[in-house]
């Protein structure tokens, strides 16, 4: 799909992938029900001061990403995520654009996963990561499902009547 020029991205539009390994191998999985997710890159600076010139040039420089979303039962990335951090795992973690499939991928330390369960409020996680190497560039021609639509919600078509239901 084109985008024309000067569309405004909305937070939607961006989703996160991780690749993880499962019996049948390796999978690109869509975490279920993402609220929120964030790319950084920083950069330290350095004094540079020679007879010629002062200034500042760059240091060495860092990607991390942050994840959250809501704990959704038959999610398997909840598993994943701690299994990869319990066992000192990097795991590759996609950044798409769903409009155009484009995508930037890298390999991350997980750093932090929590997880959160206040009393009457939807059970939460987030995730920090920082890249290790490179980041690669990718576009995807497909993109996973992410959760399943509940049992009963999922439109069926056919004739309906009689106040909204089944005649």
């Amino acid at each position: 799909m084109a985008v024309e020029e000067g569309y405004k991205y909305k937070g939607e539009d961006f989703i996160f992938l991780v690749e993880v390994e499962t019996d049948a191998g390796k999978n690109l999985i869509r975490p279920f029900d993402q609220t929120g997710g964030s790319v950084s890159l920083s950069a330290d600076e350095m004094e540079v001061a020679t007879k010629d010139r002062t200034g500042s040039d760059y240091g060495k420089t860092t990607q991390t990403v942050s994840l959250e979303g809501d704990i959704a039962e038959g999610d398997v990335f909840i598993k994943e995520m701690k299994k990869a951090i319990r066992n000192k795992k990097f795991v590759k973690i996609y950044e798409v654009n769903t409009i155009t499939k484009e995508a930037e991928y890298g390999m991350y330390m997980i750093s932090t996963f929590d997880r959160e369960f206040g009393n009457g409020d939807f059970a939460t996680y987030s995730l920090e990561g920082t890249l290790f190497g490179e980041v690669c560039d990718v576009t995807l021609t497909q993109i996973p499902e992410g959760a399943p639509a509940f049992e009963g919600m999922a439109c069926e078509g056919g004739d309906i009547g009689n106040g909204g239901t089944d005649e």
